[in-house]
């Protein structure tokens, strides 16, 4: 039986109610538990782009999940109040529950999800006044601990994210929220060598080994040209929806958005053929 991969990606920043449909946290909560039940492992991001690459795909489970966050707020690691909705258990708090109960003792050993982060710290302060109306939400002390923690890596979503509100992009404004768009040499090196030089600075060595196109846009040139020429990056993914396979283009690795592709239990069920 063919392998079957389903990265399934959440943003912890998506909180507007309390139900499935409009909160990341209890998506997850209700996914792994979904997952559990279905007896589908989750597998190691970074295990599974390895195993593409070298051509051992097929000995992965005949289904397998993969868990990421996007933008690396710090709702990904921390229970913090949202706004208007209480404090949320973070998605590492609801990570670490599911691990105990699934691994007992050697819940430790396994890291369970990617955390996508942005590099620059002058992006990060902006994006989240813009975005999350508080400068301080995405921070970068949380990185090494999760790295560290067994339950996450820290993945790279890019040096700026090329989002409208950071100030720096007013010279580069035709990449504003056009990811696809990056196509010279100069730009990919701050985006893809500088980065992720900045991530594995603060997370340690072992970050920054997967790469998530802004706005799931996939640079052709990247993922044409400058990925495969190089060894620090061993996958990027994008947003087109359908399973992993030993087939998948590492450089465009699909997945899965949570709220835009499945949005309920049901929903989820469908999608991965249950």
């Amino acid at each position: 039986m063919e392998s079957l991969g389903f990265v399934l990606t959440f943003h912890s920043h998506n909180v507007s109610g309390d139900d499935y449909a409009t909160n990341d946290h209890v998506a997850l909560d209700l996914t792994l538990a979904l997952l559990e039940r279905l007896r589908i492992p989750v597998v190691r991001l970074l295990d599974a782009a390895r195993s593409l690459r070298a051509g051992t795909f097929p000995r992965l489970p005949a289904r397998f999940a993969c868990l990421t966050f996007d933008d690396g707020t710090d709702y990904d690691w921390r229970d913090l109040e949202f706004r208007g909705h209480g404090v949320q258990r973070s998605m590492g708090t609801i990570l670490r529950a599911h691990s105990r109960r699934l691994l007992g003792l050697a819940w430790s050993k396994r890291a369970h999800a990617t955390s996508f982060v942005i590099a620059s710290g002058a992006a990060r302060r902006e994006i989240a006044g813009a975005a999350l109306g508080d400068p301080s939400l995405m921070t970068d002390d949380w990185w090494r601990p999760a790295q560290r923690s067994g339950l996450m890596d820290i993945g790279t979503h890019g040096w700026d994210h090329v989002h409208p509100a950071v100030s720096s992009m007013s010279s580069r404004s035709r990449l504003i929220e056009r990811f696809d768009l990056v196509e010279d040499a100069g730009e990919a090196e701050l985006q893809v060598d500088r980065a992720a030089a900045a991530i594995r600075g603060i997370a340690g060595h072992g970050a920054a080994r997967i790469f998530a196109y802004p706005y799931g846009q996939v640079s052709d040139f990247l993922a044409g040209e400058y990925f495969p020429r190089q060894s620090s990056i061993v996958a990027a993914v994008g947003t087109t929806p359908e399973p992993m396979t030993a087939r998948s283009d590492p450089w465009r690795v699909p997945r899965y958005v949570c709220g835009h592709h499945w949005q309920s239990e049901d929903d989820l069920r469908a999608l991965i053929g249950s």
